[in-house]
């Protein structure tokens, strides 16, 4: 394993690294080790029938079962999967000429850095939603507020009053 220098340098190394170590090793499933698929199941059920007793013979009908759960269960996920995609589309896009106020952290992650800024276009990167504004790219998670947020506290003039005036 790499040696990393603090707990924030290369966080996503660290990630990708702990993820490759803990990776089912003879899996094809790019999901190894975090979900089953249909070719882990059908893998295990293959497994089963060149491992199964000879005295007692796997049920067919039982298997068949279990296949048609789990070709409706990847349906459902699949179907899932793309409504959850679109409607992050859809955000994206509805946001196209609007001003957000994207965080970002710094390099050391001790201070947040809010951006505000008109978004030029939305997209995809990595399969997460992304928004542009202007040549940099933000995730769409990133985003705090569509629009500006209100000035901190100490931002403020001392003779900024947010007292309301008597009424006469």
């Amino acid at each position: 394993m790499a040696k990393i220098q603090n707990n924030y340098d290369n966080l996503n190394e660290q990630i990708n690294i702990s993820n490759q170590y803990y990776k089912a090793q003879h899996s094809k499933n790019e999901k190894a080790g975090q979900s089953l698929d249909m070719t882990d199941f059908l893998t295990l059920m293959v497994a089963q029938f060149q491992n199964q007793d000879i005295d007692n013979p796997a049920d067919t009908t039982t298997m068949m079962t279990q296949m048609v759960q789990m070709s409706v269960i990847q349906a459902i996920t699949d179907i899932s999967q793309l409504i959850s995609d679109s409607t992050n589309m859809t955000y994206g896009a509805s946001l196209i000429g609007k001003e957000v106020t994207v965080g970002v952290y710094n390099s050391d992650f001790t201070d947040l850095e809010e951006i505000t800024g008109v978004v030029t276009g939305t997209g995809q990167q990595d399969g997460k939603q992304v928004i542009f504004i202007g040549d940099k790219t933000y995730l769409v998670s990133d985003i705090m507020a569509v629009g500006r947020l209100p000035a901190k506290e100490e931002d403020k003039k001392p003779d900024d009053s947010t007292d309301v005036p008597p009424a006469e």
